[in-house]
């Protein structure tokens, strides 16, 4: 079976050193799908932060528009998974019925493996690991609570001169398109919890 594409398609503490353009590494994957019913898609990716004592994650996470045959139709967190996806050189998908396949259609059971299996940035047990990537991390307010949340926005570019030019114009377009919306100084002052998972696909989104 076909993948299915859309068109256009832990730990906290820390300061404010570890905040904007970091440079990270993929240590870990999870699907905490079956924790979430509003969940089609739950993948956490947790990644190294250069010179941090805290990982921080890399949530891809929402629900799929679809048919009266529940055919998938679409769903904002496709983009968002496949633009990750492509960053970390991964083909994978989903299809139309909302299974895992490869590029040349054989099923995945478990995507968590598959991503472990493929696509962690090179890990030596007792020694960092590569910060083969660049990523953008802020602090995002919830509307619900009124508090702030590390986030690690889910764009992930090399870790090269192009791939900061390329990061910074990109979280630049996201901020000016309100994609990317960090906190007000008032809700910076309040304690911050960055373990917290949502309770709804609004806090998820």
């Amino acid at each position: 079976m076909a993948l299915f594409k859309p068109k256009g398609a832990t730990g906290g503490g820390g300061s404010n050193k570890y905040m904007g353009i970091c440079e990270m590494g993929l240590v870990s994957f999870e699907d905490q799908s079956d924790k979430f019913d509003w969940a089609d898609i739950f993948i956490v990716a947790e990644v190294a932060i250069k010179e941090s004592d805290y990982n921080r994650e890399i949530k891809i996470r929402g629900s799929f528009d679809k048919d009266g045959k529940g055919n998938i139709t679409g769903g904002s967190v496709l983009n968002r998974m496949y633009k990750f996806f492509g960053d970390i050189g991964c083909t994978a998908g989903i299809n139309v019925k909302g299974g895992w396949e490869t590029e040349d259609g054989t099923a995945i059971k478990d995507i968590a493996k598959y991503l472990t299996d493929n696509h962690l940035s090179s890990v030596i047990p007792g020694t960092n690991p590569s910060y083969d990537f660049v990523g953008y991390v802020y602090k995002e307010a919830n509307k619900k609570t009124g508090k702030a949340y590390n986030t690690v926005h889910y764009r992930v570019f090399p870790n090269n001169s192009v791939g900061n030019v390329d990061l910074a114009s990109h979280v630049k377009w996201m901020k000016t398109n309100g994609y990317i919306k960090e906190a007000a100084a008032e809700i910076l002052a309040k304690p911050t919890n960055t373990t917290k998972l949502p309770e709804s696909v609004e806090d998820a989104l």
